[in-house]
């Protein structure tokens, strides 16, 4: 009897052995940046208004996600400041499909948090696909029909909903980002 328990528990272990050891890690880290080109379908921004954008460009990683190169860029959809509107990327490095889940709008500013899953390509191909979370803040200074500007931030595992702190340091830092793309196009056009 103990022979075949023993012959059992070695078979159980063959089998189930390889399966565990060829699970991948789903994706542990973050990126920020910045949206370019942005448009609004609202002439004053609000909730409700449909955020486009001619593309993002990833400006910081930490974690697994630090492979991503700086300015890497992804294709956004539009995203809509409406709880329960989906939205989805895509990239070099993956996709992203999820809902928003909370709108929080002040003068002339829309943040919005959205939860969903991140799927790794390329360079991050080794990870499983996971939960993860985007956060949003989108800023109109000059009254109606004036641009739109646009940041981010990603995260997986997800964050919690910022604090309204943090949506403004996320505001700042995609300004700068901004900032730094316009001083090296006017670089590059200098030197050409």
């Amino acid at each position: 009897m103990r022979t075949h328990v023993l012959a059992l528990l070695a078979a159980t272990t063959a089998v189930v052995a390889p399966a565990a050891a060829s699970a991948a890690t789903t994706i542990n880290g973050s990126f920020a940046g910045a949206l370019f080109g942005v448009t609004s379908s609202t002439a004053t921004i609000g909730a409700g208004s449909t955020f486009s954008s001619a593309i993002g460009a990833v400006s910081n990683t930490s974690g697994d996600l630090s492979p991503i190169g700086f300015f890497t860029s992804f294709n956004l959809s539009p995203v809509t400041a409406t709880a329960g509107s989906s939205l989805s990327f895509s990239s070099a490095f993956g996709s992203y499909a999820g809902k928003v889940v909370s709108v929080a709008t002040d003068t002339n500013v829309v943040n919005l948090y959205a939860l969903g899953t991140f799927t790794p390509t390329g360079s991050l191909s080794g990870y499983a696909a996971g939960a993860s979370s985007l956060t949003f803040a989108f800023t109109q200074t000059g009254g109606a029909n004036a641009a739109v500007s646009g940041g981010f931030t990603f995260a997986s595992p997800p964050s919690g909903v910022p604090e309204p702190a943090a949506w403004g340091m996320m505001i700042a830092g995609a300004g700068m980002a901004g900032a730094a793309v316009r001083r090296r196009r006017s670089s590059t056009v200098a030197a050409a």
